[in-house]
């Protein structure tokens, strides 16, 4: 029996995925009001300069060129005058389906406090990541860019996403490259998974 329900487990983990369109838009923070390309530009909260983003709280800087960004020309310090601002974008959802993020995080390595901390939050739930920029030994060539998977469960038609700073300081974690998806499982996965279970049933008895 035990054996039975060790292969149920495999069978569900395994189940082959279709994959998604991004949720989000502008997830690399490439298309923006800002004017040219510049090292780094201050917005405050309620700015919409940022295509499909809102910034919040003490605002965010936009980073492009202090450091190379994980995909495309600029990605975003989530901390400005000095304390932890935000960004969030809101978009359709379907109540009770589970959805991934995948963002990349980094820190700005050009001052203190050594561990930068970053807040995710969608659906009513929260999860807070480090990134200790010298131990990573991150600098502004090679940034070392870390992928961060996250999930949440929506809990109405829309749902908004939250990126916040948590650390004191004009210098924060960094974001870019955000991707969200929902996981759908491919034709006939699920069929496959419940013939697993038919045989599992029949060896049982």
């Amino acid at each position: 029996m035990l054996n039975s329900v060790k292969m149920l487990t495999i069978a569900a983990i395994a189940i082959p995925t279709v994959a998604q369109a991004n949720l989000v838009q502008n997830g690399s923070f490439e298309v923006n009001a800002l004017g040219a390309e510049q090292a780094w530009a201050e917005i405050v909260a309620g700015d919409n300069s940022l295509t499909g983003w809102t910034s919040f709280g003490n605002g965010v800087d936009v980073i492009g060129g202090l450091w190379a960004a994980s995909d495309g020309s600029n990605s975003i310090d989530l901390n400005a005058y000095y304390a932890g601002g935000g960004v969030e974008q809101s978009f359709s959802t379907v109540i009770g389906n589970t959805y991934q993020v995948s963002f990349d995080m980094s820190a700005n390595m050009f001052l203190g406090p050594d561990m930068k901390v970053m807040g995710v939050s969608a659906a009513g739930v929260s999860q807070e990541f480090s990134f200790d920029y010298v131990g990573f030994e991150s600098s502004a060539i090679d940034p070392k860019w870390t992928t961060i998977v996250w999930d949440f469960t929506a809990v109405d038609t829309t749902t908004t996403l939250s990126f916040y700073g948590v650390n004191d300081g004009a210098a924060g974690a960094a974001l870019d490259n955000v991707v969200v998806t929902q996981t759908v499982p491919a034709p006939g996965a699920l069929a496959g998974l419940g013939l697993a279970g038919l045989f599992a049933g029949r060896r049982r008895r």
